[in-house]
């Protein structure tokens, strides 16, 4: 990359940005050098009639939107020619850098354009050029002696080529000049695929030699001496080592097509296993796995402890020693200008990439390649890549766990208001009740007939009765939903649940109700006190709504689960709160005096859910509700024990 000296004017940075693939490197490193400097940039891509393919069009205007979301000027200008364009930016407000591509020339004329758009921007503005690489370098063997090197890469190609010589001259003694260009062609070509261009363009000269010198006069027939046959022969060694370079490009274009090809793949499989993480160690452990897997590097994500330090992940997998985040993540974010804005941290012997958040960088990749070194460049940019998915994923959990932390708050905050609401009405009427009928009793003797205070004493019992009845559900309820009373299941027939509960309801006054049980019912896994409870309730419910009506109590066999109905000939309910009616404290708008507290529903229904069972209402035919309850039994009820003998 070439040096660019920092400008004192503090103008914009423009950024030239092409249609290449690898354009989003100019991107980075614009929004990177603006960063530090603190100045605006602005990100031109220049259209030249005739130059780009639809689809080139397409990915500039993907960069320019990445820029634009980071901040930059985005502008999509036509123009003659590339250099026009930027000029015509650049003399509406001179900028303080000029930001370019500098891509691996396909050939001579690519050079000479690239070294004309620089020599007309240096001499029309008076501007730094900072020109970014664009090409990954391929990994290469480290290099020893290179004079060994070369002595064994040449004495390879003698050999080659006298080989050639001598088994071309065996073939041209039967099939003529043909032969040699043959064997020769074929010679080149086998240099040119195991030492490249410049060892096969050195084959052609030696070839060239071998014939001129080897061959020369005419040997039986053969006219190898003269300048036609050499010409000629020099053609064919041209054409086959140009041949061979064209299809080396084209199995590069195509491998490198495939491979882009397989790393979207890659991506979208990352992707899509990244979108069913739900915790942040199931992110860690897919994000891991593939890193592992595809970059040959043990993984590690590590995000900042609440209490100073990094949290690893996987956890339970040791990891390598990793400066503190307070060190570590300012140094992502001032990455020094010059270097690839793709490239990982490299502290031996690991590399790290930052994961990103709303604020800057939340957390990192470790890797450690297996083997030490570092990693390939031509890999940057999937590994950036990586990160970002995860980071994005990162970012949705975090939404997700804080919207479900908004959500409980809400509901805890509901309920509480709720529950403050309740008792304060609920609470204070029978005390206030009792306050007044024990005031009255105070009375001096003989101020009350003896009928008056035994009214006041049933008022201050009945009273009582209702204030414990509240408090008991108010206990239960909160029992069920913390989990602190569990449901102690057994094998019991429900008519026996179902009379004691009907005797308890006799208990508080009479209430006619029709039982239906058949004979064969099957017994239920159930807890009994619970199930009680749940009938108690349903019965006392009917008691309130339906105004002395006949209840009708009715349970069936349905598959693997037991039905249970109370009916009554109440008002019913409308079918927009049937779902409503279960939420704790939850009363009927018209039904606000009629003595309940909206508990004695959302018992059932957590006593029900903690059977595995569900609760609901409908309508009653004829007019009325209808209470369903389903139970299910788990299979067939186990055989009884055998009796022993005395």
């Amino acid at each position: 990359m070439n040096a660019a000296k920092a400008d004192p004017t503090g103008g914009p940075i423009l950024v030239g940005l092409g249609s290449d693939a690898r354009s989003l490197r100019l991107v980075h490193a614009g929004f990177r050098m603006a960063s530090e400097r603190g100045c605006p940039w602005r990100v031109v891509h220049v259209e030249v009639p005739g130059w780009n393919t639809p689809e080139e069009s397409d990915q500039a205007r993907v960069w320019l939107q990445e820029a634009s979301e980071l901040g930059a000027e985005a502008l999509w200008v036509r123009a003659p020619s590339v250099v026009s364009g930027l000029l015509a930016q650049a003399r509406g407000r001179t900028p303080s850098l000029i930001i370019l591509g500098l891509a691996r020339a396909r050939g001579p004329w690519d050079r000479l354009e690239r070294s004309r758009i620089h020599a007309l921007l240096g001499r029309h503005l008076d501007v730094p050029l900072l020109a970014v690489p664009l090409d990954g370098d391929a990994p290469r063997e480290p290099r020893g002696d290179v004079f060994r090197d070369l002595v064994g890469v040449g004495a390879a190609l003698a050999v080659i080529l006298v080989l050639a010589g001598i088994f071309g001259a065996a073939l041209a003694v039967e099939i003529g000049f043909p032969a040699l260009a043959l064997v020769f062609g074929l010679a080149i070509w086998f240099i040119h695929q195991r030492w490249g261009l410049a060892t096969a363009l050195a084959g052609v000269a030696g070839s060239l030699a071998l014939y001129a010198g080897v061959f020369p006069g005419p040997a039986r027939g053969l006219a190898v001496g003269d300048w036609p046959h050499l010409a000629a022969f020099a053609a064919n060694q041209g054409g086959v080592l140009l041949l061979v370079h064209l299809l080396e490009r084209l199995r590069r274009e195509y491998r490198a097509g495939r491979i882009a090809q397989a790393e979207s793949v890659l991506l979208m499989l990352l992707g899509r296993s990244l979108a069913r993480c739900s915790t942040i160690e199931e992110v860690a452990e897919v994000l891991t796995q593939r890193i592992q897997g595809l970059f040959h590097a043990e993984a590690w994500m590590r995000l900042p402890a609440e209490g100073g330090g990094w949290r690893s992940y996987p956890e339970g997998r040791p990891a390598p020693p990793c400066p503190a985040p307070e060190q570590m993540l300012p140094a992502f974010a001032a990455a020094p200008a010059g270097e690839d804005p793709l490239a990982p941290l490299h502290l031996a012997p690991c590399a790290y990439v930052p994961l990103g958040g709303p604020a800057g960088p939340a957390g990192l990749l470790q890797l450690r390649p297996a083997g030490g070194g570092s990693l390939p460049q031509h890999r940057w940019g999937l590994l950036q890549a990586f990160a970002t998915q995860g980071s994005l994923a990162l970012e949705r959990i975090r939404w997700v766990e804080a919207a479900q932390r908004a959500r409980v708050e809400n509901e805890t905050e509901r309920a509480r208001s709720a529950l403050l609401g309740a008792v304060s009405h609920d609470l204070r009427t029978p005390l206030a009740a009792i306050q007044g009928a024990a005031t009255s009793l105070l009375l001096p003797e003989g101020a009350l007939p003896e009928a008056s205070r035994r009214d006041l004493l049933a008022m201050i019992r009945d009273e009582s009765v209702r204030l414990a009845r509240l408090l008991g559900n108010l206990l239960d309820l909160t029992r069920l939903e913390s989990g602190v009373l569990r449901v102690q299941k057994a094998w019991q027939p429900l008519d026996e649940v179902v009379g004691s509960a009907l005797g308890r309801a006799e208990r508080e006054g009479p209430l006619p109700v029709d039982v239906v049980l058949p004979a064969d019912l099957p017994p239920v896994p159930l807890d009994g006190g619970l199930m009680e409870q749940v009938l108690l309730n349903l019965l006392a419910n009917a008691r309130r709504h339906a105004g002395g009506s006949p209840v009708r109590l009715e349970a069936w066999a349905a598959g693997d689960s037991v039905e249970l109905a109370v009916e009554d000939r109440g008002p019913g309910i409308p079918e927009a709160y049937h779902a409503r009616v279960f939420e704790k404290f939850f009363r009927m708008p018209d039904r606000q005096g009629d003595g309940g507290v909206g508990l004695g529903l959302a018992i059932c229904d957590a006593i029900l859910k903690a059977h595995e069972g569900r609760i609901w209402v409908e309508d009653r035919a004829g007019g009325g509700a209808r209470f369903r309850l389903s139970l299910p039994t788990g299979g067939p009820p186990p055989e009884p024990p055998l009796e022993t003998g005395p």
